[in-house]
């Protein structure tokens, strides 16, 4: 699976209601998702610390948005949702097959190279 099928799957998953923030606006969260996911310890973590891990991610990059997008309290109420869905998706992925994980890494590692 390429990087793009998985932004294409992660967006296909997402409810009407939280696609209201546009894809570009989903496609940045996934992206800044799959850059700073701690993959080396969700994969060592059980699933109650895999839980916090989620929950710490979905709010520094709720952080990091607000940081860098000026919006209204409505857009802000989405955001919020649409960060917490898209990180879910992208651990029920992780956590599908073990290739995903392989994959999930080699992202980390290009996005990184990359800049």
């Amino acid at each position: 699976m390429s990087y793009s099928e998985l932004q294409e799957h992660i967006w296909s998953q997402l409810s009407l209601r939280k696609r209201l923030a546009g894809r570009a606006a989903c496609d940045r969260i996934l992206r800044r998702a799959v850059r700073v996911l701690p993959t080396g310890m969700m994969s060592q973590s059980n699933p109650t610390e895999q839980n916090r891990l989620m929950k710490q991610t979905a709010a520094d990059i709720v952080r990091h948005e607000r940081q860098n997008v000026k919006m209204a309290i409505l857009l802000t109420i989405i955001l919020s949702a649409l960060v917490s869905e898209v990180i879910k998706l992208l651990i029920a992925w992780w956590r599908a097959r073990s290739e995903n994980q392989v994959l999930l890494r080699g992202y980390q590692l290009e996005m990184s190279s990359n800049g």
